[in-house]
């Protein structure tokens, strides 16, 4: 009870500090007139950034760029980023462990290595993308295709840097527009699960409004279902917590700079999953069951430090400056499923879904004595200065150019990624003349990687020796091009063209050479957008994406090689916004087809569902505008993945191995206190996720290694705005 109390008292506790500064300000009383529950969630911005580090509405882009707003954050209440994005067909993941050889990275339109980053330009680091608490962030930004053209390559240690898309944050940040308070706590209940979840938000100006600080905080407390049941009976839960502080300052119309931070902790017992056969799983193990023993944990730390400055020099020339530093460390410790990759006892798992007996233990379920523990302390340092000029040059011509110089340092400890800096220069421009708008940009980068010794150990964490890289440098030059024709107001018809290349620094041929060839992934993109009322856009596109020089492991030497081809290509449809000014809808659809050129024609594996095929998602609120029910705001969704097929490392093993379709309902309710007597300013919310109490896998590392997701929750919370 006691620890209940405390984590729903975290999301009120920061509007007691404050309670007389904002009642003591000289802006009115919000409280008296905001009414929380009547607000309508908005799925559509009016602009995004991360396609060209540009303000440009999204319907005028030549590229495809999916939002995920606060309002859908906060209406969803998502715990990590990883959640938020099951939202989004045609994302996925390799696994929400830490175990997993590329941690909290995401695989858009069919390729994976895509790592999250902070306004487009600082990555997160390893690992990070499993802890990002969505309720930190003003919006989520995913941009379709190849990104090395506009925030460059990350080396090979992300595996072609994203050849599917680029996954861009948004931090909250202090604002002079306003003082608020918003805070929200949230109970759910589930088989055998629970969470209690407490957030805070206040912002509060200063100086004559010159200037301002915001304070975010959430604190976290989950009992997953598989700490219940099976070999990891009795761990403890999952307990996290994160602070943002930050602040700005204005001493006139053309200067702002300020400060974000962020400090993050989280500890959580371990999962890596069970292994799958026919959609269920196998190996003796149940749904809710885990590998792992009660001990086995996942620690992850975090600090970041953001000053920027931003300077109007004149009213068409923008500067901005930024820098960044960002700290995490994490350590594992995880017990796996037993697995036999090959030979007899493989095909008798494909045949039957279980081992040998002589791997059995008690019940029949497999337990191995064997465990991973690893741990890593990843630093990451990054500092960049940005021109945009914007200027209409008669004739109805408009220009906006942007250049951009920037530096990112990065290393991991414990053998997870060599010390590597990248230099980069962009340069981006955009014509507009009557229906057409051109876009070009190239982007130059230069990679340096240090000389390092790492540290060997097997997946006991016994000391097995070292492994020496020696100083690297190479060079990568990424194009892109776009195209939209706008002859309607209600009309769009875009296309683009993009290209990343990345070095395969830290690779080595069997001879022990350098590889040569960059990883090199290219995009064609064609679409069109119709708005059939206002505030609302269909977007329809059709893309294709081939990927060269891919390394792949050959276990007969132990070394890679470096013909690897593959290709994905598929449709996307979107529809976006407000169908009336009571009713909001966010649907989209992913068609994703996937080839391995490097397979043979007419060989297993060449073409398969390494990703289901097809993705859907529908969400949508409605607010009640008359009768008894009035500002009562009721919200649906429905989330679909086809059948696709488990794997080890991207490739086919066999066609038992494999996911079901997936069917996900959720519900949902905001009731304004009003309606019981209550203040104006609070919000009673109601929901039921995974209303059909559908048993799924959400994700999956190996066939061996596949992520149950929840059962179905039943959700009560409380918000409040002053």
């Amino acid at each position: 009870m006691r620890r209940q109390l405390c984590f729903w008292a975290v999301g009120f506790a920061a509007y007691a500090g404050l309670a007389d500064a904002v009642h003591t300000n000289a802006v009115a009383d919000l409280g008296t007139v905001m009414v929380e529950g009547a607000a309508l969630s908005k799925y559509r911005p009016q602009t995004v950034n991360g396609g060209t580090f540009t303000d440009v509405p999204p319907e005028k882009l030549p590229v495809v760029v999916d939002t995920l707003t606060e309002d859908f954050i906060r209406e969803h209440n998502p715990t990590d980023l990883h959640d938020l994005l099951r939202y989004v067909p045609g994302i996925e993941t390799g696994g929400k462990s830490l175990l997993i050889r590329q941690p909290g990275t995401f695989s858009i339109r069919g390729f994976g290595g895509t790592e999250p980053t902070f306004d487009g330009v600082l990555p997160i680091g390893r690992g990070a993308g499993l802890f990002m608490d969505p309720f930190l962030m003003e919006r989520v930004e995913i941009v379709k295709g190849p990104i090395g053209a506009l925030g460059g390559g990350q080396g090979a240690a992300q595996n072609a840097a994203g050849a599917g898309g680029s996954v861009n944050m948004y931090l909250k940040s202090a604002t002079t527009a306003r003082d608020e308070t918003n805070l929200q706590g949230n109970l759910s209940i589930g088989r055998h699960t629970r969470r209690e979840r407490g957030m805070a938000d206040v912002n509060q100006t200063f100086l004559d409004g010159k200037a301002a600080v915001r304070v975010l905080t959430t604190a976290d407390c989950y009992t997953p279902t598989y700490i219940k049941e099976g070999s990891q009976k009795g761990a403890r839960p999952r307990e996290s917590f994160a602070v943002a502080p930050s602040f700005v300052f204005e001493p006139n119309d053309a200067v702002r700079f300020g400060m974000k931070t962020l400090f993050q902790y989280t500890d959580q017992p371990s999962y890596i999953g069970v292994p799958v056969w026919h959609g269920r799983p196998g190996g003796g193990y149940g749904w809710y069951e885990s590998s792992c023993r009660p001990g086995d944990r996942s620690t992850y730390r975090s600090f970041m430090l953001n000053p920027w400055v931003d300077w109007q020099v004149t009213d068409d020339w923008l500067l901005k400056f930024g820098a960044a530093m960002m700290v995490s460390s994490w350590e594992q410790t995880t017990r796996e499923p037993y697995a036999a990759i090959g030979g007899n006892e493989f095909n008798r798992f494909c045949e039957t879904g279980l081992w040998f007996p002589a791997h059995n233990i008690g019940d029949g379920r497999y337990t191995t004595t064997q465990f991973s523990e690893s741990s890593s302390l990843s630093r990451n340092y990054n500092t960049f200065v940005r021109s945009i000029y914007m200027k209409e040059l008669g004739g109805g011509v408009t220009n906006s150019f942007v250049s951009q110089a920037d530096a990112n340092y990065r290393e991991a400890g414990g053998g997870f990624g060599t010390p590597t800096t990248r230099y980069g220069a962009l340069f981006q421009d955009s014509v507009s003349w009557r229906w057409f708008t051109l876009l070009g940009g190239i982007r130059y980068d230069h990679f340096e990687q240090q000389s390092y010794t790492a540290c060997n150990y097997n997946r006991a964490g016994v000391f097995t020796g070292t492994t020496r890289y020696w100083h690297q440098t190479a060079d990568a030059v990424s194009p892109r091009a776009g195209l939209s024709i706008q002859p309607l107001e209600w009309l769009v018809f875009f296309g683009n063209y993009s290209q990343t290349r990345t070095p395969t620094l830290g690779y080595r041929n069997a001879d022990g050479s350098t590889p040569d060839s960059p990883w090199i992934a290219e995009q064609y993109e064609a679409g069109v957008r119709v708005s059939p009322v206002d505030r609302l856009w269909l977007t329809v596109s059709a893309y294709r994406i081939e990927q060269e020089n891919v390394p792949e492991a050959d276990t007969a030497t132990g070394f890679y090689t470096y013909d690897g081809r593959n290709r994905s290509q598929g449709a996307e449809l979107s529809l976006t916004g407000d169908i009336a000014d009571n009713w909001t809808i966010m649907a989209m659809y992913a068609y994703t087809q996937y080839k391995d050129r490097s397979i043979a024609p007419g060989q297993k594996g060449r073409d398969f569902e390494r990703y289901p095929a097809h993705a859907f998602s529908l969400n949508t609120s409605y607010r009640i505008a008359e009768g008894p029910l009035a500002d009562i705001v009721l919200g649906a969704g429905y989330r679909f993945r086809s059948m696709s097929y488990a794997t080890v490392r991207g490739k086919f093993q066999n066609g038992n191995l494999r996911f079901n379709p997936s069917h996900l309902v959720d519900v949902s309710a905001a009731v304004p206190l009003t309606k019981f007597g209550g203040p104006e300013n609070w919000t009673l919310t109601l929901g039921v996720r995974n209303l059909l109490g559908e048993k799924y896998f959400e994700s999956a590392r190996h066939f061996y290694e596949c992520l149950a997701g929840e059962p179905r929750t039943f959700e009560i919370g409380v918000r409040a705005r002053f």
